[in-house]
Formats: C-alpha cells, structure tokens, sequence
C-alpha cells in the first residue's frame, strides 16, 4: 500500500481509489490478505486502513515513506536511501504509525523494492516482527520455502524468531537482454502474462519446491496502483519520466480481471490463501 509506480510519483490513486475493488474482490472470492502500509499513506488514507481491517484481512507495515533500508539488487536513481544507523529509528517510527492508525501493533513487514539487509531483519526482529517478505527469492537464485533467518546472513538459515517469507520466482525464465534477473520474478506476471499463465505457473513452482512434508508455499505481492491506469510518463518542474512498458501495461480493469480469474483458478485446485501473520504461527506449529 503505496505511491503510485512505487517512488516514481507522488500520487496515491491506487490507494484512494483501488483498495475499495480489491477488497471487493477477495471477498468474493473469501480470500484474506495482508495490506502492507507505508506509515505516510495510513496517515493520509485511514479509511482505507480501516476498510481492510473490517473486511478481515492483516494490516502490515511497508516504510514509513516507501524508503529503501536495505541493499539494492538493482539500479533505482531515486531510491530515497537512509544511512543503516537510520533504520532503527524509521522503522520504529513507522510501526508506530501504523500501529495507531490501525489500533493493532503490526508483526508483518515487506522493503520496498524486495532492497533487504542484515541491518533491517535485526531492526525488525527487536521491534517485534513475527514476519518479513522481503527475501527476492529471483535475486539470489534459492528455492522460496519460509525459514527463519541468520543475524550475520539474512539470506540463510539461522536461528532468528522472525520468519523470512521469499517472493517466489519463475526457475524455469532465464535472464533478459541486459543480463538482469528481474525476469525472473513473479511480479508484474499476473498483470501482463493473465491469470491462467500465472497460475499454470504457481502451480509449477508449488510443485517444484515442497517441504518434507509435502507442502507449498508462495508469496504473492501485488500493489494498489497496478489496479488504476497509470500513465506512460510523469512531468515535473524539472524532468519528464517515462516509464517501461511493464509498469503502466494492463494496469486498471484488466489487472482487476486477472486478480478475480486467478483467486478462481486456485481455489478450484484446492489452494488456500492466508495472511503473512497467519503463516507464521503455522509454520512454526
């Protein structure tokens, strides 16, 4: 729950004017979810807080101002970056914001941008966090099950309480022209590739990668703003932005579509939906 485009404008349609639909169709489809908040569009959107909360599903945090406080994987020229002695601080402060906003102290986290660090899931395990979905499972090439991270190495296995929940990503895709991993990624897949793609393709992964028990889990991200049409550029005082295709294609009604078809399709092959929060007192039980 964010910007529109990520940092890329300072408008919050998709928040504004979306979270009414996307929560309309979850609840058709009797699916809870987990809006991850950034501190500034709770305080600017309270009712949309609210709405969520009503209708059952989590409220997590995402920043207090959609701000990377971890490493990027990738360029960002405007990535809004802080000092690592700067995260305890932002972090804090935008847990509290959520936290009064939405009357329930948030244990659910996600970076901006999947820009994750040591610095960050320490931060986040002493403020109480009981889950992070942060770990871009495309980036460093590893299998997408839940563990509980190391202190020294977020990336690997440790014995921290709080719970890393990778993003999964397509094994199968090799990398695009310039060499990037993105391609891999899940995201923006249901958008531009259709709910029946997508779920070809999470039921693939799901099958790909279990637990000795046999079981799958993927985490699925998705952002308020892909539900409104966005622009192919923005203008300002000082520059014109114009954006690859895959952040402003089939955004609005179709990205709505394909939400509703895909919740169908997975429900029908007995997928069950939970919330981050609700993952992580089942993982560990």
């Amino acid at each position: 729950m964010e910007p529109d485009i990520g940092s890329w404008t300072s408008e919050c349609r998709g928040v504004k004017y979306a979270t009414p639909e996307i929560l309309a169709v979850l609840r058709a489809h009797g699916v809870r979810a987990t809006f991850l908040f950034t501190g500034r569009e709770a305080q600017a959107y309270p009712r949309m807080v609210s709405q969520a909360m009503a209708n059952g599903h989590e409220v997590g945090c995402h920043t207090m101002y959609h701000e990377t406080v971890g490493e990027p994987v990738y360029d960002v020229p405007v990535g809004g970056f802080i000092l690592a002695e700067e995260i305890p601080a932002r972090l804090a402060r935008a847990t509290q914001v959520v936290e009064r906003i939405s009357g329930a102290r948030p244990v659910s986290f996600r970076a901006p941008r999947l820009f994750g660090s040591n610095a960050m899931i320490g931060v986040l395990e002493d403020l109480g966090y009981r889950v992070d979905s942060s770990f871009p499972a495309y980036f460093y090439g590893r299998d997408f099950l839940p563990y509980h991270p190391s202190r020294s190495n977020w990336s690997k296995p440790g014995r921290m309480r709080i719970l890393e929940l990778p993003n999964f990503y397509d094994r199968d895709a090799g990398e695009d022209r310039q060499g990037k991993r993105r391609s891999r990624d899940q995201w923006p897949m249901l958008r531009l590739k259709g709910a029946q793609w997508f779920a070809r393709l999470c039921r693939r992964m799901m099958a790909r990668v279990k637990t000795p028990a046999g079981d799958s889990v993927l985490c699925v991200y998705l952002h308020p703003w892909e539900f409104v049409a966005m622009p192919h550029s923005v203008r300002s005082d000082e520059t014109t932005i114009t954006f690859r295709p895959f952040l402003y294609e089939n955004t609005g009604k179709p990205a709505l579509r394909a939400l509703d078809k895909f919740l169908g399709l997975m429900q029908d092959n007995g997928i069950r939906f939970i919330t981050m929060s609700a993952l992580s007192k089942e993982w560990d039980h």
